[in-house]
């Protein structure tokens, strides 16, 4: 297909990443209230700063592959002003860029950076279909225990009910408490669970908790206990339409050795108990569900099954081994409250949420849904595509199982 032919196409259509943000002191008066919230009182403990990533890579003169685990090609914040990209159409699709990049006024011929974000904030998989039919998650509320949160998106910010935090985000120097600005793991994972244009389930409410991940992962895994038991102790006091029925974590390096490890394993039997569906990336050692991250073709539509193909990092599918989208994402990003970052590739990072958003709306339609019958359910329903793979969820088939 030709450069132009397929631009005019997308203008018609329209992992654990390391924290890289820098910190901020707290103001004295922190608490406010979101007055643009469709939640009528949401709790919003902090307001963390806007991430600056201007220092990723700052003005540069030509393309020079910089592979930061998402990308071949690191451009986010980027001042390419005085780069040629004429001829650099291939490698830019293998860049990862946000809102606040600078392009210059050669840009190859059919590549507009600002339709390509926009054909990639379809979640796919023909989710939006189920949109326009009222199937969104309404009614449905949705936890996340992830890094800090750029509160105030437009993602988002309509659905977050509740932000709160733990110590593991801040740090003290010279007796005064600092604490981290967003992250960008926080914005992207909430944004693919309950976004309104990237989002699975739009119209699910969200209950956030804050932490960082390096602490937990190295140190310490009570803090991430600590946030699980918040979620369930908030659970009991929401009405039964409306409670937490999924808990997205994306992390998953449980060790037995670290501090706080048995009270996190009390803390997710503690949700199993009561009906809460946590999904970290350690599923298939905890509850025997095999998950896998689906890669994809750059610029191919996402709602076409044959869109997709075996992950870069882990190859194996099966038809035993549900797998979700998560290459070739337009998110949010922590840089603005409307910005948004590409990036090319993805991990079971952003295939957590995308569960978590694809349960909501199960849980809508079927509201005493479990998790072995929605596994069961979208193991069956899963699609095998024309390059034979399989596994590949099927949001549509899962919806329509359960109507019935």
């Amino acid at each position: 297909m030709k450069h132009t032919t397929l631009i005019s196409y997308l203008l018609t259509a329209i992992l654990i990443f390391p924290l890289t943000a820098c910190t901020q002191q707290l103001p004295a008066s922190s608490a406010t209230t979101n007055s643009t919230s469709n939640i009528s009182s949401p709790h919003i403990v902090r307001y963390p700063s806007t991430a600056d990533y201007t220092f990723l890579v700052g003005k540069i003169n030509k393309l020079t592959k910089t592979e930061n685990g998402m990308a071949e090609i690191e451009l986010r914040s980027g001042d390419l002003s005085d780069v040629n990209l004429s001829d650099s159409y291939d490698l830019l699709l293998e860049a990862a860029f946000d809102s606040k990049t600078v392009w210059p006024a050669s840009l190859p011929n059919g590549f507009d950076p600002n339709a390509v974000m926009e054909f990639y904030k379809d979640p796919g998989l023909n989710v939006k279909s189920l949109h326009h039919k009222g199937i969104t998650g309404k009614g449905i509320s949705i936890g996340i225990i992830d890094q800090p949160l750029l509160v105030e998106h437009e993602e988002y910010k309509d659905q977050l009910a509740y932000y709160e935090e733990d110590e593991t985000i801040q740090h003290e120097e010279n007796g005064n408490i600092f604490y981290e600005d967003a992250s960008m793991h926080g914005p992207a994972v909430a944004s693919i669970a309950v976004g309104k244009n990237t989002g699975v389930a739009p119209e699910a409410t969200l209950y956030y908790i804050g932490e960082n991940f390096v602490t937990i992962d190295t140190e310490d895994h009570s803090p991430l206990a600590s946030a699980l038991n918040q979620l369930l102790d908030l659970n009991k006091n929401l009405p039964t339409a409306n409670k937490i029925r999924v808990i997205s974590i994306s992390w998953g390096n449980e060790n037995k050795n670290r501090k706080g490890y048995d009270e996190y394993m009390s803390a997710l039997a503690r949700a199993k108990e009561e009906g809460v569906f946590v999904l970290t990336t350690s599923l298939e050692q905890r509850e025997g569900f095999q998950l896998n991250g689906l890669g994809k073709k750059p610029l191919a539509d996402a709602n076409d099954f044959n869109s997709y193909k075996p992950c870069r990092w882990y190859p194996e599918h099966t038809s035993n081994r549900l797998s979700a989208p998560m290459d070739y994402r337009c998110i949010a990003s922590p840089t603005g409250s409307s910005d948004y970052a590409v990036y090319p590739q993805g991990g079971l990072s952003w295939v957590m949420p995308y569960l978590a958003g694809t349960y909501a709306l199960a849980c809508q339609v079927k509201p005493d849904i479990t998790p072995d019958e929605f596994w069961k359910v979208a193991l069956e329903t899963s699609v095998t595509n024309d390059a034979s793979l399989p596994g590949i969820i099927n949001p549509c088939g899962i919806i329509d199982i359960l109507e019935k």
